[in-house]
């Protein structure tokens, strides 16, 4: 969608009801110019309640040999962690006056939306980097251990972690070792080896162009050698937020479907005002917008990560 355009002599005239669709008009062009980052790291689900339940199942046993003429062996899985999200309401609103419109000030209005929906898209991606940045601490999974563990117990008495042993600022050396450990120590309570793919290299901006450059080049970064650089055939792609707290943090995430990071959507972004009637007792329009959702984790699978050295 263009943007529209906001001309003082096109809706100087415009006051009450009348005015509201412009309003809409510019607010959803804002929206559309900024489309949301967590989008890429989060799986979105809608619910039409106003809580959102995960409830998992441990892996079945192996395969085992059957001999001819012999029964199979029949397993039930068992249920495993579960975790409810509760959704929550977030809401901006703000006041148009009568002479605000009359003395030409359509400009200032406009630029009030604009701001009014920057505010909400940043909001949401805030809400979802959080889950990252408190994922150390008190973010937590289903198991009740923080997102990002060394030590995630299964019923079975397996463990996994999803960070490195030592923690370490990104380079080549700790992204190889991430990258091992995100093929090995992923298990299941059977013992099965979760088989995800690393696919996004999370950063703060300010590590953007070295994670590029540890993921992209042709040549082993950091090195005098000339020997080939391997992660680069691993096709990882980066990300980088401004909204990662610690600007030595940096996360491995696999395609948002195999992980647990979830955007639990109840209503998305809407707009509303009063109704006919509006600005009759104070040559006012109160417009607002508001959205309900939850973002959180369930399982810790999928994403790996290091606070740094």
């Amino acid at each position: 969608m263009s943007a529209p355009v906001a001309l003082r002599s096109s809706y100087s005239d415009l006051f009450g009801a009348d005015m509201l669709p412009v309003l809409e008009e510019i607010f959803r062009s804002e929206l559309e110019r900024h489309p949301n980052k967590r989008e890429e790291l989060f799986k979105t689900v809608t619910t039409d309640r106003d809580i959102w339940q995960a409830t998992e199942l441990h892996d079945m046993p192996l395969h085992a040999i059957v001999g001819e003429g012999e029964n199979y062996s029949f397993s039930r899985p068992k249920q495993g962690a579960s975790k409810t999200l509760s959704v929550v309401k977030y809401g901006l609103g703000f006041s148009i006056s009568e002479e605000a419109v009359e003395d030409g000030k359509f400009d200032m209005i406009a630029d009030a939306i604009q701001k009014m929906a920057k505010s909400a898209l940043e909001t949401q991606e805030i809400s979802a980097m959080n889950v990252l940045n408190n994922g150390f601490s008190s973010e937590l999974a289903a198991d009740g251990l923080s997102v990002i563990n060394a030590a995630h117990t299964l019923p079975s008495g397996l463990t996994f972690r999803n960070t490195l042993s030592t923690q370490a600022d990104l380079s080549q050396s700790s992204l190889d070792q991430a990258l091992t450990d995100f093929e090995t120590q992923f298990v299941g309570d059977s013992g099965i080896v979760y088989r995800s793919m690393p696919k996004i290299l999370l950063v703060h901006p300010s590590l953007r162009r070295y994670a590029m450059e540890l993921v992209g080049s042709d040549l082993k970064p950091d090195s005098a050698d000339n020997n080939l650089n391997s992660i680069k055939s691993e096709g990882i792609r980066v990300v980088s937020s401004p909204h990662l707290t610690d600007t030595d943090a940096w996360f491995l995430l696999a395609d948002k479907s195999e992980t647990g990071l979830r955007i639990v959507n109840r209503m998305g972004i809407v707009t509303k005002a009063s109704d006919d009637a509006v600005g009759f007792m104070n040559d006012s329009i109160f417009y607002k917008s508001k959205y309900r959702e939850i973002i959180g984790v369930t399982h810790a699978y999928g994403v790996f990560g290091s606070s740094g050295a």
